[in-house]
């Protein structure tokens, strides 16, 4: 129980912004369905000034929601192939391949990942320096 109190200290202390916090917490604590949410959200925005069509933004970032919740394939380094992207947004796999969404699914699980090991190593730090005044 105190490490949780720590680590939610250590948290706050980061200066973690509401995005940092929602991809960490998304990726490392069973992928939270009111965070899901958030993060679709979020990352419909980003994709929003991007060159993809509109009709595909929430099919684009449903799907990396949901990808990242699979075990990673270590050849590719991502759980599905466009063939299982494509198939699990209900997109032909020709108008995937045509609009490479798949380039737009790797952004969105490549920028969580990244942002997630930040807060990883923000919070950490804090720990360090908690256990070290322990």
């Amino acid at each position: 129980m105190r490490e949780e109190y720590l680590r939610a200290a250590a948290e706050a202390y980061a200066n973690i912004t509401p995005i940092q916090s929602d991809c960490y917490h998304y990726l490392n604590t069973a992928f939270d369905i009111v965070i899901q949410d958030r993060l679709s959200v979020s990352y419909t925005a980003k994709l929003s000034s991007t060159k993809i069509r509109n009709k595909y933004i929430d099919k684009v970032v449903r799907t990396a929601l949901v990808e990242c919740q699979y075990p990673i394939n270590e050849s590719t380094g991502y759980a599905w192939n466009d063939i299982e992207r494509a198939a699990f947004a209900g997109i032909a796999k020709q108008t995937w391949s045509d609009n490479k969404l798949s380039d737009h699914v790797d952004f969105i699980l490549n920028d969580m990942s990244q942002i997630a090991s930040a807060v990883r190593a923000k919070i950490q730090l804090q720990l360090a320096g908690y256990s070290e005044a322990s």
